[in-house]
């Protein structure tokens, strides 16, 4: 399934760094994933057999006119036509991660143990993006092990500003020095 979504998203990307609307085309794709998700019986229609398809398409037309994207609509019609829209969030990752190469952007997670306001991520996401010379984009997951702080996680590079951490980081610390002053 992973290659059929691979093949959708790198079609959609193609057209997108054609129309030279990477940026444009990624933020639409997701926010049709948020209105999906928001709307389980719309996505549900979508990916009915029972319903026709000159329906489901206009309804397609509908969601997409708002985003002047020529090719949204088309995009989205194929989905629905050929009855993959079931993989629409394997589609979703597959074209922000093209995307994010093309324009390369790496992404990342930082970890709270509650979640995290959008403006508050973007501010970590400016600080990290600043330390590796690179635009970053980061997702909030939570991780309640942390205690307190956060951990940011971007490829091979950990910036850990945990309570949990600290408090290993003493640990470590109080050990080597009792190791040393028993010597």
């Amino acid at each position: 399934m992973n290659e059929i979504a691979s093949r959708y998203a790198g079609a959609l990307v193609s057209i997108a760094k054609e129309e030279n609307k990477l940026e444009e085309y990624k933020q639409a794709i997701l926010d049709m994933k948020n209105y999906l998700d928001a709307n389980p019986e719309l996505f549900k229609f979508l990916k009915s057999y029972f319903v026709k398809d000159e329906q489901k398409i206009l309804v397609v037309e509908e969601l997409t006119k708002s985003f002047e994207l020529k090719n949204l609509a088309n995009f989205m019609n194929v989905l629905v036509t050929k009855h993959k829209i079931f993989i629409f969030k394997d589609i979703v990752k597959e074209i922000t991660k093209g995307i994010n190469q093309e324009l390369d952007i790496d992404e990342g997670f930082v970890y709270s143990i509650e979640p995290l306001e959008n403006s508050k991520i973007l501010e970590i996401s400016s600080a990290i993006s600043k330390k590796l010379n690179k635009k970053v984009e980061l997702k909030n997951k939570i991780d309640e092990s942390l205690i307190g702080g956060i951990k940011v996680v971007v490829h091979d590079n950990i910036f850990d500003g945990s309570i949990k951490y600290k408090l290993e980081t003493m640990k470590e610390e109080l050990k080597e020095r009792r190791t040393t002053n028993e010597n």
